[in-house]
């Protein structure tokens, strides 16, 4: 009951910013071919639940986004609002976990709680990932993981990293599931491996190699071998006959391409038409703002890594890790995802927490001046609501064109 007085309110304020700042997203209809999909599966699974044993998806099958899609037709039918509803909700619970996560980490509530809602608002990733119904499955994936790392280190404070204990267990089961959900196990299990690595063995002396990490890398293995086996097959890149230099560089160039989106979110897109004059100026410099961006996240990467704290170091290595599935997902030139920049902003998003905090208490002596590093949160947030709303509003336009609606026609007549 005591927990639930501390952090209880703190639940209550991300759920209620994030319906506050991104509620008007429920009032557009469905728009993308894939979301007609899901409802269209989804009625068929209502009529046969088992069926989804059967659905072939990254490794065996997808067995808890089918139930959740299922769930909600139950609930919602073609009522699209209530779908991007769980989505923001689901949302508010994972920057929710952040809080936690960081609360555990550093420990100091005041910037665990910055962290959460530069995350609640979409700082990093810029809101994109709950904007479709078919984005449950990232937004599933992450709060899995996340509660997953969450287990993992909880168990190691509480039980020194004991693998009989409720918090591994739960852990492992938490990760099995994420891993039937979507492939990213190896990306998890490196994040595991990073708090080992920089976190970790300065906490009275314990290994990296420790028996609740080698027992997580071994269930990661058996998913791969089965994923081979029986899971679904699709190339990795686009050029699977390109040199393993040229994949290598272009995974590397891509990092920093997705890590340059989460600091300056501008990219050829249909919304710069209607864009003001100086964001066009902006856009047409941005050649040499990503050279300074990259030299800046490399000079801070590196002495974040000397110089910073444990739980420092753990979250810039998290943010490159989490980047590592999506580097070979898009050639060179080509347009990025904002999507898969969700879980990697959270990394993002604590970082910039951390230099608030810190830079704040440097100038506790000050009246009024103590409040200036809070100026520039203010301004990725209104960069992320701002552009949350213009691709709404690009989405609204989308669900008003002929193939829209022809498609919502279809989903009306297949789901009767």
């Amino acid at each position: 009951m005591k927990k639930i007085q501390i952090h209880g309110p703190v639940f209550l304020w991300l759920q209620g910013l994030t319906f506050l700042c991104f509620g008007y997203l429920m009032r557009t209809p469905i728009w993308h071919g894939m979301d007609g999909e899901i409802l269209c599966e989804a009625h068929s699974l209502n009529q046969a639940p088992l069926a989804m044993l059967g659905h072939i998806g990254f490794y065996f099958s997808q067995p808890l986004l089918q139930l959740a899609f299922l769930l909600e037709y139950r609930v919602f039918g073609l009522n699209t609002a209530g779908y991007i509803g769980v989505n923001l909700f689901v949302h508010a619970c994972n920057a929710f976990i952040i809080y936690m996560l960081v609360n555990m980490l550093f420990p100091r509530k005041n910037m665990a709680i910055l962290a959460a809602t530069l995350f609640t608002l979409g700082v990093g990733n810029y809101g994109k990932t709950f904007m479709t119904i078919y984005q449950l499955e990232p937004l599933m994936v992450a709060g899995l993981q996340l509660l997953v790392l969450y287990f993992f280190i909880r168990n190691d404070f509480r039980h020194g990293s004991g693998v009989l204990s409720r918090y591994f267990i739960m852990g492992l089961v938490l990760f099995v599931l994420a891993s039937m959900t979507n492939a990213a196990s190896f990306s998890l299990i490196l994040s595991l491996a990073a708090y080992k690595a920089f976190f970790n063995p300065l906490r009275r002396g314990r290994v990296f190699l420790s028996t609740d990490l080698i027992i997580i890398m071994l269930v990661g293995i058996v998913f791969h071998y089965a994923q081979e086996i029986w899971g679904y097959q699709a190339p990795t890149v686009f050029h699977t006959d390109m040199p393993s230099q040229h994949y290598s560089l272009l995974s590397l160039k891509n990092i920093f391409r997705y890590l340059n989106l989460m600091f300056f979110p501008m990219q050829q897109s249909p919304i710069l038409e209607t864009s003001p004059p100086w964001l066009v100026f902006l856009f047409n410099a941005r050649t040499v703002i990503r050279i300074f961006l990259t030299l800046s996240i490399i000079s801070y990467s590196f002495f974040g890594f000397v110089f910073g704290s444990r739980a420092i170091r753990f979250f810039i290595a998290w943010t490159f890790i989490t980047l590592l599935p999506f580097t070979s997902h898009s050639d060179s030139g080509q347009w990025l995802n904002l999507s898969h920049l969700y879980l990697t902003s959270v990394g993002f998003c604590v970082i910039l927490a951390a230099g608030v905090d810190g830079t704040k208490g440097l100038l506790r002596a000050r009246r009024w001046a103590r409040y200036a590093p809070y100026l520039l949160p203010l301004v990725f947030v209104f960069m992320s609501l701002e552009l949350t709303y213009k691709l709404n509003r690009s989405n609204q336009i989308k669900a008003r064109g002929p193939q829209a609606l022809l498609m919502r026609e279809k989903v009306a007549q297949s789901c009767r």
